[in-house]
């Protein structure tokens, strides 16, 4: 009863998504942080194709990674580990990971194909396209085109893209094959939405029509559509994985309240969160790495970040930034985790926060005038 006893007090270990395979492989490999008591016994891995319900079990023994090679193409996987020590006594679970195996896993805002974020800003003066670090510069678009990048041939690299209000176009110039294409959907009035919302690794065109509280959706795997009634005309749109099965969620925050409003995928139900107030710019965004996306705003009057981690309902702060300046949060540095950043564009700097070492930088790319491209 003693080891018992004293076991949940073990430091409960952190899991961490490393690596997953391509389409035409349903490799997931998962790491964590050892327990640094003497007694350790080793390691059980559970898991399941929901959130919470772990089907499925595998011991490793006392290491601290684990690769998976028989997991089924195009479905979500949900992942916690737990120790054990030398009398069998377990601790209590990890937070849970997820990730959808067996298709392309594109990193926002990454261009260059390396799995990290980059520094990009598009010109509407000009139409130009720019990427730090690139030796392709691209004019794609004119004055009044909205850009909205996204892996839209599935190769893992974003694609330069932008909608046109005014006739409802969008022209994406696809990174695979250098050829481009175009597609009518939406108008002057929607608000341009792209995510992956069938979980197939390919970014989908979407709007969201305020006055109606409308997602419209284009699947460009498969040429089918979505609809959904979801939100209003004194909400924003704040699309994302809340639920960690790899599809992209109908979600809106609404300011006046600093409500979330989400509509979850894998359950087909809505979630509802307090989280910010009037003022304030919803910056979703995964912080944590556990593959869901978390409720975060950014407050320009103070430069506070306020983000709540979904999957562990756990919730941090930070100051970083001000009321002149445009949140860019994004993986710069690689690890998985979205980094705190922030684009002046007054004097073309870039300010961030590494997840990674919690090291800071700053970047100049870009002025006045130009949009960053995440």
């Amino acid at each position: 009863m003693t080891a018992l006893k004293r076991f949940p007090a073990w430091g409960l270990s952190v899991l961490v998504l490393l690596w997953a395979g391509a389409a035409d492989a349903a490799t997931l490999r998962l790491a964590w942080d050892a327990n640094t008591e003497p007694n350790i016994g080793g390691y059980v891995l559970y898991y399941g194709p929901q959130s919470g319900s772990y089907i499925a079990s595998v011991n490793v023994g006392n290491q601290t990674t684990h690769q998976f090679t028989n997991l089924i193409n195009g479905t979500p996987y949900y992942f916690v580990v737990r120790a054990y020590n030398t009398s069998g006594a377990m601790s209590a679970p990890s937070a849970e990971v997820s990730r959808r195996v067996g298709v392309p896993f594109s990193v926002a805002g990454d261009f260059t194909g390396d799995r990290r974020s980059d520094i990009g800003i598009f010109r509407p003066v000009s139409g130009h396209w720019f990427v730090l670090g690139s030796t392709n510069a691209y004019t794609w678009g004119a004055a009044t085109d909205i850009p909205v990048p996204g892996d839209y041939d599935g190769d893992t690299r974003m694609d330069v893209a932008v909608f046109r209000p005014a006739t409802g176009v969008w022209y994406i110039l696809k990174s695979s094959t250098t050829t481009s294409v175009q597609y009518t959907w939406g108008g002057s009035t929607d608000t341009p939405v792209p995510g992956d919302y069938d979980g197939d690794g390919k970014t989908d065109i979407a709007v969201f029509r305020p006055a109606t509280g409308t997602w419209y959706i284009f699947r460009i795997g498969t040429g089918t559509t979505l609809q959904y009634s979801w939100g209003g005309s004194i909400d924003t749109a704040a699309p994302g994985d809340y639920d960690g099965d790899g599809r992209t969620d109908p979600a809106v925050f609404r300011p006046s309240t600093g409500r979330w409003y989400i509509l979850r995928s894998n359950t087909s139900s809505g979630i509802e969160y307090s989280w910010g107030a009037a003022g304030d710019t919803a910056v979703q965004a995964d912080y944590d790495g556990d593959g869901k996306t978390d409720v975060a705003v950014f407050r320009p009057t103070t430069g506070a970040w306020y983000i709540f981690n979904v999957g562990s309902g756990t919730s941090v702060q930070y100051s970083w930034g001000g009321s002149i300046d445009v949140p860019v949060p994004a993986d710069y540095d690689g690890d998985g985790k979205a980094d705190i950043a922030v684009f002046r564009a007054a004097t073309g700097s870039w300010y961030r926060l590494n997840s990674s070492n919690g090291l800071s930088s700053t970047t100049t790319f870009g002025g006045a005038g130009d949009v960053p491209i995440l």
